[in-house]
């Protein structure tokens, strides 16, 4: 029923802007239909209602038949943990269905996404899970596969355009909103009434879906969004020369949202050097080893995890069913992303969940 209501709330704010001419906007990033160049971000079309609504525990797999089927899977870099662990869930697939899989890497470049498409359909997959370096490079792999015959599922993150064969997403607006929801109550009891948010790149779904739950949260209970600043590569590093210049800009914050996991990361150390532990709550995405041992000793107050291997797995499975010859569960499927504190972090099934988040081979759950 949560999922229902955010999702309603979400359809009423998106007409509501569009009948003004407006677009939603993430908060305090200057230009609302800007990306981290400066140039508008493509707007993804939002999935029908029904497909929003299905969840990756009511896939069948009755019916699949890929024994010797080769997979491609389009990795937009693997310099990150995440798209590792999406790569291992394509394999734990394979080898669970007696298919073999390819793994070729964009570096995060638009171009050398769609060299690796060319490289896929050459080679003769009988199907590609992608996950793409932005939702509107995906058209770049999508055409010459349609073109080709070959069906694409889409792993994590949307695309512009819906030639897909299906899309494993997570929940990524009601994960916004209850991080948000958690983050602003964390932040009204440190006396404050502001966040900072270290984002993802703005011209992808899942952040645009991310931070409209924020932002309905944070209006719901009265907390301002002072500052978003994009991340241009994802990594520890880039992350904490983000937090320090949104700690430098706004040192009455006493909340960080932080979109993706080297954020969160990077805002509990540099939280730690400035002497702030404790005085500025971190609630952070995705889930590592590393992050989950900040939850259980208080670093990070709250994570809205995401299955990275759960999508990497259902993604092969969607691909393994358009292969013989079935449908497809549902256009967009979604993975659960549930709000994990110290309180329900040994609860079952939270435990459930993080064992598709990383493998167990990452560390301790």
């Amino acid at each position: 029923m949560k999922k229902l209501i955010a999702l309603l709330m979400a359809l009423v704010m998106i007409f509501a802007l569009a009948a003004c001419g407006e677009e939603p906007a993430p908060s305090g990033t200057g230009d609302p239909n800007a990306g981290e160049s400066g140039e508008p971000v493509s707007e993804v079309t939002p999935p029908a209602e029904d497909d929003e609504l299905f969840y990756t525990d009511d896939i069948s797999t009755d019916g699949i038949s890929v024994e010797g089927a080769e997979i491609v899977y389009l990795a937009p870099t693997l310099d990150i943990e995440y798209w590792q662990w999406v790569e291992e869930g394509v394999k734990m697939a394979c080898e669970e269905y007696g298919a073999t899989y390819t793994t070729y890497v964009a570096e995060n470049s638009a171009a050398t996404q769609a060299q690796n498409g060319e490289t896929a359909i050459t080679l003769g997959a009988d199907a590609v899970v992608l996950s793409p370096v932005s939702s509107d490079s995906c058209a770049s792999v999508l055409d010459p596969c349609e073109d080709a015959g070959i069906p694409v599922t889409i792993a994590a993150i949307g695309s512009t355009t819906d030639n897909y064969f299906s899309f494993i997403s997570a929940d990524d607006y009601t994960s916004g909103y209850d991080a948000g929801t958690f983050l602003c109550q964390r932040v009204k009891e440190l006396g404050g009434d502001s966040i900072g948010v270290l984002a993802l790149p703005m011209d992808r779904s899942n952040a645009q879906a991310k931070m409209a739950g924020l932002e309905l949260a944070c209006e719901e209970n009265g907390i301002t969004i002072v500052q978003t600043i994009q991340t241009t590569t994802l990594t520890v590093s880039d992350s904490t020369d983000m937090c320090n210049d949104l700690l430098t800009a706004n040192p009455d914050i006493k909340g960080i949202y932080c979109m993706y996991e080297q954020a969160g990361l990077a805002a509990v150390d540099c939280l730690e050097t400035a002497g702030l532990s404790g005085q500025i709550s971190v609630v952070s995405s995705d889930g590592s080893p590393a992050s989950i041992a900040y939850i259980r000793s208080g670093d990070i107050d709250g994570i809205v995890v995401q299955e990275a291997v759960g999508q990497g797995y259902y993604a092969a499975i969607e691909a393994f069913k358009a292969i013989s010859g079935l449908e497809a569960d549902a256009k967009v499927i979604q993975t659960p992303e549930p709000l994990v504190t110290s309180e329900n972090i040994d609860d079952a099934d939270i435990q459930e969940v993080l064992r598709l988040t990383y493998p167990e081979s990452a560390g301790a759950y």
